[in-house]
């Protein structure tokens, strides 16, 4: 399988339309929008004293019926966040004390840079008094204990996103919310209501049924607008898509989806909608071509629709979400760069039944991607060993062009994964990534598969060998011996900072949730949620029908290569002793007998090299973590989910790089300040073994049981996956991974050369897109510290 071939004579298929499309999309500037805030604010006010799903669902309801649309120049596909391209709304319910505080610095950041007008600047600090003291962000710190600040003061925790903005990480259940259509779903809120006598029941009944009435009602003025605007074209072609797209939106979610345009249009806005309602991030589209294809396979058999004008309306709407952005403070954009949305859009893999599911949609997915090369969605694929080696070739090809996607998903792993927490096999076979590579059931998780607290197991590393004293701050939480007389006795104290510090983190959750269950109650994106209209309450309350979570962990590959050292040179060898070897961490290494150690610590074996001591250890470390997760409850246990759990999860997106900083030199040679390990890949420059060593030290680790999502991130040369020799290797590649059971695997394809090249004249390289982490971004986006952490990433070659 190739991608298409096209020519100028194709009448179904702009190709210069969608040039000009991703070219706008491609120089789009980052700005503020301060009126959905202003609108929040003004109806919040009005409702003083009311139900707090109530004052929700009015103000997301007098937003949309007053906030600027607009209609994209080339787009075939309407639905907007704010009132412009690329501009990132304010949700001061959350929070808007940074806001204020960083407005002057917005545009002077040296990543995710954003414009203020003086307007802009002027409405946002309006609105500013009347929620000071009363946001989200305050209810968590007023709720945080004393053992969660001081942990955070050491540097072993980060909130970040969870204690000062919404949650998202949801995937709507899309087959049901096209069979229906929103007035079906706000008729049945409505019975619903009148039926139950509950009081909150009946306002998350009532809430659902403003929200789903002022959707419709926002849809219908896109109608109005594409009129306004086809009155005033003076093109001919361009006019008549205008007035079919005005009589699309007149009746659009009046009904069910008829066709593959309404179809792809309706997931776009429930998308949009979803980001006005609340600020959190990885709002994905869940098994795209499963729920799609059924429309797609309807219209070319009724001659509705040609293969190629449902890849240009495919290819729009992909273009359309790097429309959409958010706004996080500088201090949380260290942790999550390049303007990441986390979007998710995932074909291929099995279906419920255990059948592979790949559709003639999956292939017309990756051609589209192809086309589209920009960041969002975060696109991605399942495979297992019955995919059609045609797809897997043009996935390889896709990713071969060096746009980062799509991230591939091993089925037999993250079913498995999965089904362990307890899901049955058919909800387990239809995981979907939500997010970066978290994992989770369409439709049935709720809130949040992974993110939330941020916890820097390299800093714990450093507690244990300093007394569980952190060198920067002075602070001890938990003191463990300054010395061991043992292995054992060092490894034990490992799991008991490890165990104190998870349960720290668990806490830290739980404050962070109980603030969400009312800041972020969603009485929108709930609807979508199974469970949640049964139930009467929505998907933070215990609405959906699994509950499972869990938090970003730091450094494993830092720690199981420093913990190796240790156990090799001061224990086992009595090379150093263990005084020797933290006096020269503390040197950084800069002295001659501080080098010779490290020559020492380097020379010990290193994940990521097929080494089965070394990927013994690391694979320790995972399981150390892995055997704590059992006794740990979300707020949400017992009232409502089938499953409620927490579960492990490498995502931890770029959260890398500030976490190192955040670390002295460790045991396995690494220097002061420099970045972790990213997910579960070897640290950046230590596999030098090549990529196939790369994956028998990854398929050592428990992955099986990382049901939240497990992170590889690797970097090919060009040259190496150029050609069809080249190609199949690589194909052959990604089968050997999934027999080996790796989790997932995701590529750059970019030399070193470029990558600098990139840093020094970034106007001419604004179309490089890159992994990041479990998600791409425009390269010259990125902070200069993480820019160098990629190109620090092995250099791999087949």
């Amino acid at each position: 399988m190739e991608f298409l071939e096209f020519t100028p004579e194709n009448n179904d298929l702009d190709l210069d339309r969608i040039h000009r499309l991703r070219s706008a999309m491609q120089n789009r500037k980052a700005s503020l929008c301060s009126e959905r805030a202003v609108i929040y604010t003004r109806s919040f006010q009005e409702t003083e004293g009311q139900n707090w799903l109530l004052r929700k669902a009015r103000a997301f309801a007098a937003t949309l019926k007053e906030m600027t649309i607009w209609i994209g120049d080339d787009s075939l596909i309407f639905g907007c966040q704010a009132s412009r391209n690329f501009a990132a709304p304010v949700f001061p319910e959350y929070s808007i004390d940074w806001v204020i505080d960083e407005l002057d610095e917005f545009a002077r950041r040296d990543g995710d840079v954003f414009q203020v007008d003086p307007d802009t600047a002027a409405s946002l600090r309006s609105i500013q008094s009347y929620w000071h003291g009363q946001t989200h962000e305050d209810a968590v710190k007023a709720a945080t204990p004393e053992s969660v600040r001081l942990a955070e003061q050491q540097k072993v925790i980060h909130r970040g996103g969870i204690s000062m903005s919404g949650d998202g990480h949801i995937v709507p259940d899309h087959e049901m919310l096209l069979s229906r259509g929103f007035r079906s779903l706000a008729d049945e809120c409505r019975e619903r209501m009148a039926a139950v006598e509950d009081g909150h029941q009946r306002a998350f009944y009532e809430a659902a049924t403003i929200c789903l009435e002022a959707s419709l009602d926002w849809i219908k003025r896109f109608s109005r607008l594409a009129g306004e605007l086809a009155e005033k074209e003076t093109r001919q072609q361009r006019r008549q898509e205008l007035l079919h797209m005005q009589e699309l939106a007149s009746h659009l979610m009046e009904h069910p989806a008829e066709t593959f345009e309404e179809a792809l249009q309706t997931v776009f806005l429930v998308h949009v909608l979803q980001m006005i309602e609340s600020n959190g991030h990885s709002f994905c589209y869940g098994r795209f071509d499963q729920y799609m294809d059924p429309y797609y396979e309807r219209d070319l058999a009724a001659g509705r629709l040609s293969r190629e004008k449902a890849l240009e309306l495919l290819t729009h709407m992909f273009l359309m979400n790097s429309s959409c952005n958010k706004v996080r403070p500088y201090g949380h954009t260290r942790f999550s760069q390049g303007y990441p949305l986390y979007s998710n859009l995932m074909i291929g893999g099995r279906r419920p039944d255990g059948t592979d599911g790949t559709s003639p949609l999956s292939y017309l997915c990756v051609e589209a991607m192809n086309l589209t090369a920009m960041a969002e969605p975060n696109f991605s694929m399942r495979y297992n060993g019955d995919t059609p080696d045609d797809l897997l070739r043009l996935a390889a090809k896709l990713i071969a062009t060096g746009c980062g996607m799509p991230s591939m998903f091993n089925d037999d792993t993250a079913a498995k994964a999965i089904h362990d927490l307890g899901i049955p096999w058919p909800d387990a076979n239809d995981y979907c990534a939500i997010g970066c590579v978290e994992t989770g059931v369409p439709g049935k998780y709720g809130h949040r598969a992974t993110g939330m607290t941020y916890v820097n197991w390299g800093k714990i590393l450093e507690l244990l060998l300093n007394g569980g004293t952190d060198p920067d701050s002075g602070i001890c939480l938990y003191p463990v011996p300054e010395t061991f007389d043992s292995w054992d006795a060092l490894w034990k104290s490992w799991n008991d900072l490890l165990k104190f510090y998870t349960d720290i983190a668990v806490e830290c959750d739980k404050v962070c949730d109980r603030s969400l269950e009312q800041f972020d109650a969603s009485p929108f994106a709930s609807v979508f949620i199974q469970g949640c209209l049964e139930k009467g309450r929505t998907a933070k309350e215990g609405g959906c029908v699994y509950d499972v979570v869990s938090q970003s962990n730091i450094g494993p590959s830092v720690v199981g290569n420093s913990l190796l050292v240790l156990k090799k040179l001061v224990f086992e060898d009595r090379l150093v002793t263990l005084e020797q070897l933290k006096a020269a961490m503390k040197d950084n290494w800069q002295s001659p007998d501080s080098a010779e150690i490290r020559r020492l610590c380097l020379a010990v074996p290193k994940f990521g090299n097929d080494d089965d001591e070394a990927d013994g250890m690391v694979a320790e470390v995972f399981e150390s973590y892995l055997q704590l997760l059992p006794r740990y409850e979300t707020i949400r246990k017992g009232r409502g989910p089938a499953v409620s759990a927490y579960a492990m999860s490498t995502s931890n997106i770029t959260s890398y790089v500030p976490n190192g900083r955040d670390v002295g030199a460790t045991p396995d040679g690494r220097m002061a300040g420099s970045p972790l390990n990213e997910g579960c890949s070897p640290t950046q420059g230590t596999d030098v073994c090549g990529p196939t060593a790369v994956i028998r030290s990854v398929a050592k680790l428990p992955n099986d049981k990382v049901a939240a999502g497990q992170l590889l991130n690797m970097r090919f040369s060009p040259a190496s996956l150029k050609g069809d020799e080249n190609l199949n290797r690589f194909t052959g590649f990604l089968k050997a991974s999934r027999r080996m059971g790796i989790y997932h695997n995701q590529f750059n394809v970019v030399d070193s050369a470029t990558l600098r090249r990139a840093m020094e004249e970034p106007e001419a390289y604004r179309d490089l897109i890159v992994r990041v982490a479990g998600y791409c971004a425009q390269y010259v986006s990125l902070m200069p510290e993480t820019q160098l952490a990629i190109i620090e990433r092995t250099e791999n070659r087949l």
